[in-house]
């Protein structure tokens, strides 16, 4: 079942853009409503106490659905966990949105999607900016996709949904987020992502330049927290067989390299999950 939902969520993300229809907004009330209640203890306290009765609330109808309509009910609900708890921002529209922006020359058009997809507040053309965008791909790719796929694997929609809240409870832009519970979250956040950047990247060597990844996975796979989006960054940059301290091509198609690269190893992943389906 895991491989089945898996694949169908990774081919609705890839080819539709469903981003308007993951609204979390009612998440960020919840959060600002739970802060206000346990204001004065530990903020990771207050975060945990916010998240466990999503958790159990998601475990509970996974018990209860189970077995009906000899297992359908559940693959539709986690179908649908998954897909929501992607993104929230599809990668690869806000990815080509950008790219054809930046193509197009039009500033104020292009920074407005640099903003809005990926963050990035840097208006001036320059290959700095092509760069900062590249690695947007890369880190964003994981936080979208990747990790959320991995935790799915790992513990179920559960997982999903708890990679998902840390992230947006990390997310310093939502104003219902204070600066502790933000920083908290940031920091369980690179606890979750440990494990998968080091296997995101490790599938970057597989779908791109192998030789040239696997050297700079082997010197950053064993390094801290603090190195999540730098093994990201520099692998995903390997990968491409762009050098890290080269320039880049302005016409975009470095980045469309990147998402090309993307596809590869999400390719990758469903084989990876389909034999560990087979042989659990």
């Amino acid at each position: 079942m895991t491989f089945i939902v898996t694949l169908i969520a990774l081919l609705i993300e890839r080819f539709f853009d469903w981003g308007h229809l993951r609204q979390w907004r009612w998440y960020a009330a919840y959060q600002h409503a739970m802060t206000r209640r346990f204001a004065g203890k530990s903020p990771y306290l207050a975060l945990v106490l916010t998240i466990i009765p999503l958790l159990i609330l998601v475990l509970l109808i996974s018990f209860f659905i189970k077995g009906l309509l000899y297992g359908f009910v559940t693959l539709l609900f986690e179908l649908l966990v998954l897909i929501y708890c992607l993104g929230p921002q599809n990668l690869w529209a806000d990815a080509f949105s950008c790219v054809n922006a930046l193509v197009q020359g039009d500033k104020q058009l292009a920074a407005d999607k640099l903003k809005s997809s990926f963050g990035i507040t840097n208006g001036s053309y320059s290959q700095s900016l092509h760069k900062h965008l590249l690695n947007d791909i890369f880190i964003e790719a994981n936080r979208r996709v990747f990790a959320v796929i991995f935790w799915y694997a790992i513990l179920g929609p559960v997982g999903a949904v708890l990679y998902r809240t840390i992230v947006l409870s990390a997310n310093d832009t939502m104003q219902e987020t204070t600066a502790e519970t933000s920083q908290s979250a940031r920091l369980i956040e690179t606890v979750l992502d440990w494990l998968p950047v080091r296997l995101f990247t490790f599938l970057f060597a597989l779908g791109g330049h192998f030789v040239q990844v696997l050297s700079c996975w082997r010197k950053k796979v064993l390094l801290g927290l603090s190195s999540n989006e730098i093994l990201l960054t520099e692998c995903g940059t390997a990968a491409l067989g762009q050098d890290e301290q080269g320039d880049i091509l302005e016409d975009g198609s470095v980045e469309k390299s990147a998402v090309s690269l993307l596809d590869r190893v999400f390719v990758i992943v469903l084989v990876i999950v389909a034999i560990g389906m087979l042989l659990g």
